[in-house]
């Protein structure tokens, strides 16, 4: 397959999620499941070594993934229960000024 057809699969295939996601309204993680069969079928990938690949690439995505949420998580929980969130957020609007208080507290998320 030239490379000009690949790129052409490739922009139709981000056309393709876009509606899904924006026109469709589906929720994004089916939106991109659907776009990359149909980019790997368009480009002649085996249906089994389609869903192979998908599968190496997410679950390496979702491994990386699960570890940053499962520690942040673990991380915020101990920031709530000990009220260090809260004595941050304050401590933040102190510094930035009640008129700033929306980036005091965006900073302390």
């Amino acid at each position: 397959m030239s490379g000009v057809s690949l790129i052409i699969i490739t922009i139709l295939g981000i056309g393709l999620l876009l509606y899904l996601i924006i026109r469709s309204k589906m929720q994004a993680f089916l939106a991109l499941l659907l776009a990359s069969i149909f980019i790997g079928l368009m480009t002649g990938m085996d249906p089994l070594a389609l869903l192979e690949t998908i599968e190496e690439g997410m679950g390496g995505a979702l491994g990386f993934i699960a570890i940053v949420v499962g520690l942040g998580a673990m991380f915020g929980e101990v920031l709530r229960t000990s009220g260090g969130a809260e004595r941050l957020a304050f401590t933040l609007i102190d510094t930035f000024g009640e008129k700033r208080a929306q980036w005091a507290l965006g900073f302390t998320g």
